[in-house]
């Protein structure tokens, strides 16, 4: 038994090298600069400004023309060319300059125009349905509304990184500090086999007392491979966060290891979390989807209105338009006029959008309450845990303390080996307790934040 206990404590000295620290505020600055998602939830954003982009491209002024030829038996019947360009404006209103020059012996006489040609300019006008609202006013809004989305898509998925980041560094962290609780409580019974080793052969313990101490080696030592086991998983999962500049995967040494429960560092602050649920991704997602849907209705109640517009054109040779009065010479005007008789599929469409609004405001109530009885749970859990903290290290402090007293009463022949192992089992335990319940108590916190729906602000 000797050469085991020598043994294993060589062991435990060479499992001990220089060690590096990555602190949590560095892990979390490594996740935002490194990491693929955060990566991937800002391609998620700038999907929506796209988005947006491409829907103000509906306003872009459009370039047309067309030329047309026939020639049948060495006959022109006609030449025909026609360049111009439309400008869309905001209130339905379209700007629109024109160019044509025709020829050929069979040509339609209402295409006839002078030699050098026939410009025009004009304007066409929706009076009636696509005044207030129609389809790029439409898109432009949509899509607005859909970039506002996609940043809280982006913030969701940022919360969720947050969490899920931090949960397993403080889970690691656990596992490194249980890691050394039981390595000091393995030398220190290390420590104590030898010197009741000494005193049984020099005939002062009985051999009971050698193996009742060398059980509690065994019982430290079996529990100190499983915690080792548990370090090397909960590093093995730190580090799937852990990415390279270049974006490769990077695994952590084996000499990192994380910052110490014992200081017990806060998270930042958060102010009045119930303030920031109005905030919350989930909510401001369904925000979106309702502004989307507004401007869905928007549009199908224009659409009850008839199709009735106006187009005008002045005529000219050249640019000089001085000399010609808007209505009496040298124009064209047209107009148009459509209108359902029964508006079926159009009311059918307004109160399908008004349904699917009514759907969100009961689903937004739904969430809103879900989300402060989450947060209430939360700050509950937190409080509790906060208090429990400061129960077990107290709780420890008397563990060890029972402990002395009984190493004194053992060194004055009033106690025995199965009661200071008894003793220094309880004291371990209390020790794992309060580690787990310090984890809890920092893992909680991100929970808190979590809740409140700024985990995100992390990555900022």
């Amino acid at each position: 038994m000797h050469r085991i206990a020598m043994v294993m404590l060589g062991m435990i000295t060479l499992s001990m090298p220089a060690q590096d620290v990555l602190d949590y505020d560095t892990f979390m600055r490594w996740i935002s600069d490194y990491h693929p998602i955060p990566k991937q939830a800002e391609l998620t954003a700038r999907i929506g400004r796209e988005s947006v982009k491409a829907a103000r491209g509906g306003f872009d002024p459009v370039a047309f023309a067309s030329i047309n030829e026939k020639v049948y038996n060495e006959i022109s019947y006609y030449q025909r060319q026609t360049y111009g360009v439309d400008i869309p404006t905001w209130g339905g209103l379209s700007v629109h300059g024109m160019m044509e020059r025709n020829d050929g012996v069979y040509l339609n006489p209402e295409k006839l125009v002078p030699n050098s040609g026939l410009l025009s300019a004009g304007l066409t006008l929706n009076i009636g349905q696509g005044l207030l609202i129609d389809e790029r006013r439409r898109a432009l809004f949509q899509a607005k509304a859909f970039e506002q989305q996609t940043i809280a898509e982006q913030r969701k998925i940022l919360n969720n990184l947050y969490f899920e980041a931090t949960n397993i560094y403080w889970q690691w962290a656990l596992a490194e500090e249980n890691y050394r609780v039981l390595e000091r409580g393995l030398d220190v019974t290390l420590e104590r086999f030898e010197g009741i080793k000494q005193s049984f052969l020099q005939g002062e313990l009985p051999a009971i007392d050698t193996v009742e101490a060398y059980s509690q080696i065994q019982n430290i030592l079996f529990r100190l491979r499983e915690q080792e086991n548990r370090r090397y998983i909960m590093r093995q999962l730190v580090s799937t966060f852990t990415w390279t500049e270049g974006g490769m995967p990077m695994e952590l040494n084996e000499t990192s290891v994380p910052e110490p429960l014992s200081g017990m560092p806060k998270t930042p602050e958060i102010g009045e979390p119930y303030a920031q649920l109005n905030n919350h991704p989930e909510l401001m997602e369904l925000e979106n989807r309702r502004d989307i849907l507004n401007v869905e209705r928007r549009w199908k109640a224009e659409q009850l209105k008839p199709i009735l517009f106006l187009r005008y054109n002045l005529l000219s040779e050249d640019f000089n338009v001085n000399d010609h009065a808007f209505f009496q010479n040298n124009y064209s005007l047209g107009g148009g006029f459509v209108f359902p008789l029964f508006l079926r599929k159009e009311r059918g469409n307004l109160n399908i959008v008004k349904s699917e609004l009514k759907q969100i405001d009961f689903e937004r109530d739904l969430i809103q309450l879900q989300l402060r009885n989450e947060l209430d749970a939360e700050l509950n859990s937190l409080r509790i845990t906060d208090e429990q903290v400061t129960i077990f290290q107290d709780n420890v402090r008397n563990l060890a303390q029972l402990l002395r007293a009984e190493q004194t009463r053992f060194e004055i022949g009033e106690s025995s080996i199965f009661l200071i192992n008894a003793r220094e089992t309880s004291l371990i335990d209390g020790q794992v307790t309060l580690n787990r319940t310090k984890a809890n108590y920092l893992i909680n916190q991100a929970k808190v934040k979590l809740a409140a729906g700024i985990g995100w602000q992390v990555f900022e």
